[in-house]
């Protein structure tokens, strides 16, 4: 099998984006069903406003993962890093190492704007995205806990 190719996201991508990240939510589970859309990725992506940033895996033409982040600084830190929004990995594919390049990518990419670190949100149902995360480097806070507070909707 040949190796993906990875590279940043183009507009043409945004559709299977949309759809592994209804993919991501369904895996998941908790009912819970993402807004994501096409207008929403192109206002607010690399093409628009770039408050989020993409990096895609190609297969034989087709988009078989994502990476999608944003910025974060850490005043305990001193620093810069990258949130990892969302990640996936079609299921073809998992267990092949793509879901770590691709954060490599997005980490490499913007390691010349002095990013260091990378921070991200995990199921605490989803075992194997645990121990696929430990086995990437990261380890589990015992000291933070993510909030929320949505504003209402106008």
């Amino acid at each position: 099998m040949s190796e993906p190719i990875i590279r940043r996201a183009t507009r043409d991508d945004f559709p299977h984006i949309v759809r592994m990240i209804r993919d991501l939510a369904a895996h998941i589970g908790k009912g819970f069903v993402p807004k994501v859309s096409l207008e929403i990725l192109e206002a607010d992506g690399p093409f628009g406003r770039d408050r989020f940033r993409i990096f895609v895996a190609v297969h034989n033409v087709q988009v078989i993962g994502f990476c999608l982040y944003t910025f974060a600084f850490s005043g305990w830190r001193g620093k810069t890093g990258l949130f990892i929004e969302d990640l996936y990995v079609d299921p073809s594919a998992r267990g092949s190492g793509l879901g770590r390049k691709l954060m490599d990518a997005a980490l490499e990419a913007e390691a010349k704007d002095g990013i260091s670190y990378i921070k991200l949100e995990v199921s605490t149902a989803d075992q194997a995205a645990i121990a696929f995360y430990r086995k990437s480097g990261f380890t589990l806070s015992d000291t933070e806990a993510i909030m929320f507070c949505d504003r209402p909707e106008t």
